[in-house]
């Protein structure tokens, strides 16, 4: 075979695995399906913090089913200004992060969660868990997984 095509097969397929988040405009986020958050455990922002070589993370975490072991893709983050009412109903929508293909979710957009923010985890089956207390850091697992359950949703 030509080693033409075998160099450029390989610098193609590696170019896909490398590059498999969403990228718009200097902001990377993560999408459904991709599978670039494969490697990532752990509280992500030990590494993917501000001048991170691959870019600081505003939000990041991984979803679980309610088994809090298996790892939920495919599923988005919601951040609101206020919790969810008696209704279900929301208020003005912060931030939506899409979860990858592998569960995890993360983007370097630059959000300001200052005020406090509520978060709503909505599972690729349109289930749904929120949070009822504000939060002022978009590192999910600094505290889920370790003083607190993982993010998870049935």
């Amino acid at each position: 075979m030509n080693k033409k095509i075998i160099i450029l097969a390989i610098f193609t397929f590696g170019s896909i695995v490398v590059y498999s988040c969403q990228h718009i405009s200097g902001t990377y986020i993560s999408t459904y399906g991709s599978m670039a958050g494969r490697n990532m455990n752990g509280n992500c922002m030990d590494c993917h913090k501000t001048g991170a070589t691959y870019g600081g993370f505003s939000i990041a975490g991984t979803l679980y089913r309610s088994d809090s072991v298996t790892r939920y893709p495919n599923g988005t983050i919601y951040f609101y200004g206020k919790p969810r009412d008696s209704t279900g109903a929301d208020s003005t929508l912060i931030a939506k992060v899409q979860v990858d293909g592998v569960g995890n979710f993360y983007t370097t957009h630059p959000y300001d969660l200052s005020l406090g923010v509520y978060a709503t985890v909505v599972s690729a089956a349109g289930d749904s868990a929120s949070m009822q207390s504000p939060i002022t850091n978009g590192s999910c697992n600094s505290c889920h997984g370790v003083i607190q359950g993982n993010v998870s949703v049935n």
